[in-house]
């Protein structure tokens, strides 16, 4: 039947096929409900509802209520379809907000909720101390919210990729959710890894898989091994509770839907010179820093380091602004967001005391690693490496530099900092009009909250801001070889003319047998070098003396345990002749864009320079302009259209904007605007908030700014537009940095795809693979095959 009683509307024959599966899977099968996985604009909520209709409590049913979970964007559309594709059948209530009802016997009387998945969390929030899911569900019946102490007839979840991972808290919620029927419903069932299917297992109690350790053993597990054979488990599991049609399915011979033609192009866009100079500096201290991660076996134990580098190297790709703005102030802004933790603490040091004052701490420290090295005795190093409150020893991350220089342990700084000022003994020891004076500069400084240096005894600010981490200035073992072999070379004779036992000599005093060694290096002329030395310095390799930031925090760990007589420490790695291999020849790190550059880029607003990605945009859009065609353009960040509205404005084009921070009757209005004939023809959209669940066929135009990680992602925000009820043909631009991490990006959305299929039944699953470090160096241009720089041009083999 296309036309159910109750419905006010006819059903479309795939329609009727998918909630005759759907009823069937209620009342015959043992599932009590499923996965609805229809690709985009096929009709899920309306096959849903019809559902609800067919499927109603009977006398026997003593919980009558059917929840519906969904994006807070989605709340009043889902109202407005159930009150116009049923001629009031239901009591509809939406659960958000100030409308919310507290008491869960009233909510009984309503026959559909909606709610939204942030408000259901904090209807499930659980305290820490919990020990099982019993004590959790006894204490959400008695101190839970309204939700949490109901049980209902169905609940469904629209956009259901929400709680795919399994460890956040919205997962977590919806899967003490107690009901009779459990529905999901989404066109992106699987976006990262098959991981996501338990997250509708759990929920839907989907046996025999809906524990995690049979489904890890069967299925997440073997991905890592075998992809193809847990592409073929994870579709066994889902195949008795997952419907999926796509819309280039047919039905008796025909397309189950027919839609005007949809063409997505990949535009390929270059970087202006400026732009390509900001990026490659960024890219290569992110590069500089994955392979020391991968030469010490800690890329997984770093990994959300890298994921910051590569959103940072995304977000350039749009607008450099994106990510100067977030280092405004810093002398180096790539030390500061794409170093390692102990660079970014010097490039905090040095915007805060200085660069002369970060040379001299670095200086001293190289000094005592240089001493220690040596190992042997000389007075004009031996300086205290004890806290000089307690008198114990800096271990691990344990030590603090204050703005005098001076060092304490982090217990002995939380201590002093919110302990009582003491009196100096020095106040009685000057006559009474300078010891007054000395108590009144003391209190007054007490009132700031500083604090005496128990070392030198000034005055300190010892807040966060104030005081830095010791272990980011403590020298790699290459800097301390730098600068073994820069002393000896100092010391060693001159080489005799036209002699050929010349190399001989050279080699003689590199030997680490050298008398040489025998003296500690005067460190305050190793740091000075004359212009004679500066330019024989342009023509060789920069020593590892020249990069020290280039170390990652655990290294600097590593290091500090060596230099100390720890364990843990590693030898330097030799090279086949036996000498210290030095690997800096391939981390040199370009030069830092000039200031010109760096701040015509980090300027906003109305003095914004156009990113080759915006030029791009405006020549697209002058073209469209004629056609009077509107066009919808997606970004991920909202920054970035900020930056777009400005440069709208500088070109005389209408735009609206549709993104999180609005309220509901903003985005309405907006919605109305755009769809009203003579409105602007332009909407920025942020994808997170509008690529799900809208219904934007005024449009039939769509550029996309930046990629995303998953296709399925960028897929939805393009169904905006290409679904029931689009009369034009529509085009898609996919804008893409070439040579940039973007670029790798569409090989790894390229897996994830034929993952999914593999899951769904769509796809070979041939191309399968687990992510690899192989992958992560992709990303960053790591593995460049010379002969190929782009995916529009195939090497030749």
């Amino acid at each position: 039947m296309d036309l159910i009683p109750g419905m006010e509307v006819r059903l479309l024959p795939h329609q009727v096929i998918g909630v005759k599966w759907m009823v069937d899977q209620e009342r015959v099968t043992p599932h009590k409900g499923g996965i609805l996985a229809d690709e985009m604009g096929l009709g899920k909520t309306v096959q849903m509802i019809a559902t609800m209709v067919i499927n109603q409590p009977t006398d026997e049913d003593k919980h009558r209520t059917t929840l519906i979970v969904v994006p807070a964007a989605l709340m009043f559309q889902w109202k407005e379809e159930l009150e116009t594709k049923t001629n009031g059948v239901f009591n509809v209530h939406i659960q958000h907000g100030r409308e919310k009802i507290k008491d869960p016997e009233l909510l009984a009387e309503k026959d559909v909720l909606i709610t939204t998945y942030q408000t259901l969390v904090q209807d499930f929030a659980l305290p820490d101390d919990l020990e099982d899911s019993g004590e959790e569900m006894e204490w959400l019946r008695r101190h839970g919210g309204p939700l949490s102490r109901m049980r209902f007839y169905r609940v469904i979840l629209d956009e259901a990729q929400f709680i795919r991972n399994r460890g956040t808290r919205c997962s977590q919620a919806v899967a003490m959710l107690r009901a009779k029927y459990r529905w999901c419903l989404t066109g992106t069932p699987i976006t990262n890894t098959l991981a996501d299917i338990y997250g509708y297992l759990r929920f839907g109690r989907f046996r025999p898989f809906n524990d995690w350790e049979s489904f890890n053993e069967h299925v997440a597990r073997v991905q890592l091994e075998d992809a193809r054979l847990a592409g073929i488990r994870a579709q066994a599991i889902l195949g008795p509770i997952i419907f999926r049609r796509t819309k280039d399915a047919k039905l008796d011979g025909k397309p189950i839907l027919e839609l005007p033609p949809k063409d997505v192009e990949l535009v390929y866009v270059d970087f202006s010179p400026e732009e390509r100079e900001i990026y490659d500096h960024m890219e290569k201290r992110a590069q500089i820093q994955i392979n020391r991660f991968i030469r010490n076996n800690t890329l997984f134990k770093n990994r959300d380091q890298v994921f910051v580098w590569m959103l940072r190297l995304r977000q350039i790709c749009d607008h450099p602004n994106l990510v100067l703005e977030q280092a405004d102030g810093f002398d180096d802004p790539a030390a500061m967001l794409m170093g390692s933790a102990s660079e970014k603490e010097i490039a905090r040091a040095t915007r805060k005391m200085g660069p002369r004052w970060v040379n001299v701490i670095k200086q001293r420290f190289l000094q005592r690693a240089r001493a220690a090295q040596l190992d042997f005795d000389d007075e004009k190093v031996e300086e205290e490496v004890a806290c000089p409150m307690c008198g114990d020893f800096f271990v691990e991350d344990s030590g603090r530099i204050l703005a005098c220089g001076d060092e304490i342990c982090r217990d002995c700084l939380e201590v002093l900092a919110s302990s009582p000022i003491e009196a100096r003994q020095e106040f009685g020891n000057a006559d009474e009009q300078t010891n007054l004076r000395i108590e009144k500069e003391w209190e007054a400084a007490a009132a700031k909250g500083l604090r005496p240096c128990p070392k030198c005894k000034k005055m300190q600010n010892l807040s966060q801001d104030a005081v830095f981490l010791m272990s980011a200035f403590y020298p790699t073992e290459a800097e301390v070889q730098a600068a073994g072999r820069a002393a000896m070379k100092r010391r060693a004779p001159p080489p005799l003319k036209r002699r050929k036992i010349e190399h001989e000599t050279i080699e003689l005093s590199d030997s680490s047998s050298s008398s040489s060694d025998d003296e500690l290096p005067d460190f305050a002329k190793l740091m000075r070098s004359s212009p004679k030395d500066k330019a024989k310095s342009k023509s060789k390799t920069p020593t590892k003396l020249t990069t020290k930031k280039e170390e990652s925090s655990s290294e600097l760990e590593d290091d500090k345990s060596s230099l100390r007589g720890g364990r843990g420490g590693k030898a330097p790695s030799k090279s086949a002749n036996g000498k210290a291999k030095d690997e800096s020849n391939d981390e040199k790190v370009p030069a830092k864009p000039n200031e010109a550059t760096l701040s015509t880029w980090r300027q906003g607003g109305s003095n914004v320079e156009a990113s080759a990605k915006m030029l791009k945009m405006i020549e697209h859009l002058k073209e469209w302009e004629s056609t009077g065609d509107k066009t919808i353009i997606f970004s991920q960040w909202t920054s970035m259209l900020d930056l777009c509205e400005q440069l709208f404005a500088r070109h005389g084009i209408r735009s609206l904007r549709y993104d999180g921070p609005m309220s509901r009757e903003a985005r309405e209005y907006t919605l109305a605007q755009f769809r009203r004939p003579g409105g602007p023809k332009v909407i920025l959209v942020s994808i997170k908030c509008g690529g799900v669940g809208l219904n934007l066929v005024s449009a039939n135009r769509v550029i996309n700014l930046d990629p995303s990680w998953n296709y399925a992602t960028e897929s939805q925000a393009y169904d905006r537009v290409h679904r029931l009820g689009q009369q034009k043909d529509v085009f898609v631009k996919r804008y893409v940095i070439r040579d940039s991490i973007e670029e790798s990006m569409l090989r790894l959305q390229e897996t994830k795809t034929h993952l999914a299929d593999a899951a769904l039944g769509e796809g070979s699953g041939v191309k399968l693979h687990a992510l690899s470090v192989r992958q992560i160096k992709d990303l960053f241009r790591m593995n460049r095959d010379p002969r190929q720089t782009r995916l529009d041009q195939p090497r030749d083999l």
